[in-house]
């Protein structure tokens, strides 16, 4: 514990005197201990450094030139611009003016135009703290004691290995706050990155301090976090890493965006998923809300500068006065248009569509302003009354299809902006630098082998080089000219051979069947596209892919995938059934043809035989059944 121990040696200095004119009065035990002071050539090294006693009054806690001891500029305590953070507690203070400092600091040699000083890596508290009881010893005239410290020599000019051995001795440390972690961990990142030192090291600095590669990198992110968040967070017991409080600062002001990636973080471990596939998703929605909200702030501002009369947006406009434009109808039944409402009717007003970030224009009161809805029946003042129950067909009906129209809408965005996500994870699946899996080869080895339409329609189409080049990150391959590809071919290692052939099979299903309305089902090559088949199974297929080579779906794609299961399912019942119906013809058919078969062999049997009927001809006629011939006279004389 600090300041608990034997006393080290004391000191009487008047604060007039020069640090070269101290006199100093130590035990025996401690003056064989410390007799190796900084400036003495004869010191020896130890294993761990050159253990030597300090003046608490060399001591400089402002950092400046005259003192021989400074705070390591790569202290993990290191004074930030609001204010050093670094404050020995009374405890402390009265522990090491009752005994000294018991626990050695340690000092590494600067470099530079601080060339000559020692900077504290680890102890700046405790070096403080004895400072403190120095500065009022020496103003009375009293004894004070020196500071027991090991110099390491070997972290001269090491800055990434100084402030990881800061950081890992204030870890735990109570004052070393968390904003003292990331400012540290941005230096460290700073410095292992412009560096570029190895991998390797780069993790065992990490690991050093608890930390990740990746996290270090995040850091930057981190370190520019305020204060309240991080003790929000802290207060709320809500466990980030690095890399995740970077995200959450970034989208921290979107609605539930705290809860959003609690649960994305909490499926990623159930899933023992390591990319942070259910977290990148959650993000990727998260970024694309916060661009609709501030696309919602500008179109507000726009439409209160131009005096347009807005609303609030409301999910459903059925029961209100107000009604969407588009919608609507004139009153002999024509469509009517933005402009055309505007120039003619004193209701019209907008509101924003808060999912897609557009301006939608309404008319105020659509009754009142003899407008009708699309696709209610016309009556005249001659027609009858309109039947209710077909008046309330054709509503339901029209109702269906703008519900329609939204879903198509809100789905099409939602598909287009989980694109960016997922075409990112594909391209950290082809920067991967081992050898690929065993289901990635298989499924290139299918796709290539079949060779099927689509993939020979990707082949000459422009999407071609374009996706490659995305996911393999390299803007040469967006044309894929002889030269470019021989060149790709020579410069990637034959255990990444896998991944170059993942990505032109990744490109290929991302520009064939993930279109933007390939969530909607196959169009109708005959009948246009409002006419959809079913989901396509290359579709569902490389989605389910993706999410077992870590991938979070987003919502549409889930429920993608969830409709084509659905359809697969009521295809294979569909045959199923078609098969149970032609087997039952054809136990039908194969029941009349025996049926036949026996009916005929009955008759046969009943028929008699040819010569038994030879025999009783010949007991009851023998004469011929020749008729006469017309106009023969009769025998005997008679007609």
């Amino acid at each position: 514990m600090e300041g608990v121990g034997a006393p080290t040696g004391t000191t009487t200095r008047n604060p007039n005197h020069r640090r070269n004119q101290m006199d100093t009065e130590m035990t025996a035990t401690q003056t064989e201990q410390t007799e190796r002071t900084p400036e003495n050539d004869a010191a020896e090294p130890a294993v761990f450094g050159r253990l030597v006693a300090i003046d608490p009054l060399d001591f400089d806690p402002d950092g400046g030139m005259e003192k021989l001891v400074i705070v390591d500029p790569y202290n993990h305590r290191k004074k930030r611009e609001e204010g050093d953070t670094t404050e020995p507690d009374a405890a402390l203070i009265a522990s090491v003016e009752e005994v000294g400092v018991q626990q050695a600091i340690i000092l590494r040699p600067q470099e530079g135009e601080r060339d000559g000083q020692l900077g504290i890596v680890i102890g700046q508290r405790r070096t403080l703290a004895a400072y403190r009881v120095a500065s009022a010893a020496a103003q009375e005239g009293q004894k004070y004691r020196k500071i027991p410290a090991i110099i390491r020599d070997d972290l001269r000019g090491v800055d990434d290995e100084a402030l990881t051995v800061s950081m890992v001795e204030n870890l735990h440390r109570r004052q070393a706050s968390a904003q003292d972690d990331l400012d540290a961990a941005q230096q460290l990142a700073l410095m292992v990155n412009a560096k570029r030192v190895p991998k390797a090291r780069k993790a065992r600095l990490a690991a050093a301090i608890g930390r990740t590669a990746e996290e270090l990198d995040a850091a930057h992110k981190v370190a520019q976090m305020d204060t309240q968040t991080l003790e929000v967070l802290r207060e709320k017991e809500v466990e980030f890493d690095w890399v995740e409080l970077g995200d959450y600062d970034e989208v921290k002001d979107v609605s539930d965006a705290q809860v959003m990636l609690m649960r994305a973080k909490a499926t990623d471990e159930q899933e023992g998923n390591a990319k942070r596939g259910a977290w990148k998703t959650a993000m990727q929605e998260l970024r694309a809300r916060k661009a609709r909200d501030e696309r919602v702030k500008t179109l507000t501002a726009e439409l209160d500068e131009q005096g347009v009369q807005r609303c609030e947006w409301i999910e459903d406009w059925e029961w209100s006065t107000a009604r969407p434009v588009d919608e609507l109808v004139t009153a002999i039944g024509m469509p009517m248009s933005e402009q055309t409402h505007r120039e003619t009717c004193d209701g019209h007003m907008a509101t924003i569509d808060p999912e897609v970030a557009e301006v939608v224009w309404l008319c105020a009161d659509w009754e009142k302003h003899d407008h009708r809805v699309a696709g209610e029946p016309v009556t005249s003042a001659d027609d009858d009354e309109p039947d209710d129950e077909a008046t309330a067909k054709a509503a339901a009906k029209a109702e269906a299809e703008r519900e329609e129209r939204r879903r198509v809408k809100v789905n099409n965005l939602a598909w287009r902006t989980a694109r960016d996500g997922r075409e990112a994870h594909i391209a950290e699946m082809c920067a991967e630098k081992g050898e690929a899996p065993a289901t990635v080869k298989d499924f290139v080895m299918r796709t290539l082998i079949q060779g099927d339409h689509h993939y020979q329609h990707f082949l000459g189409s422009n999407e071609h080089g374009k996706l490659v080049a995305r996911f393999l990150e390299d803007e040469r391959l967006a044309r894929l000219s002889g030269d470019i590809v021989a060149a790709l071919v020579k410069k990637t290692a034959s255990r990444r051979y896998w991944w170059v052939l993942f990505a032109v099979v990744a490109a290929a299903y991302e520009a064939e069947h993930m279109r933007d309305d390939a969530w909607r089902g196959e169009p109708h090559y005959h009948f246009g596209p409002s006419v959809r088949g079913g989901i396509r199974s290359h579709t569902a297929e490389w989605i389910t892919f993706l999410a077992e080579h870590g991938y979070g779906l987003t919502d549409v794609e889930k429920e993608t995938v969830a409709t084509a299961e659905e359809e697969a399912k009521a295809e294979a019942k569909r045959k199923a059934d078609r098969e149970r119906r032609d087997q039952e013809l054809e136990a039908e058919r194969e029941a009349e043809r025996v049926k036949r078969e026996a009916e005929k062999a009955a008759a046969i049997q009943k028929t008699p035989h040819g010569d038994g009927a030879s025999e009783e001809g010949s007991d009851t006629d023998t004469g011929t059944d020749e008729p006469e011939a017309p106009g023969a006279p009769a025998e005997n004389g008679q007609e």
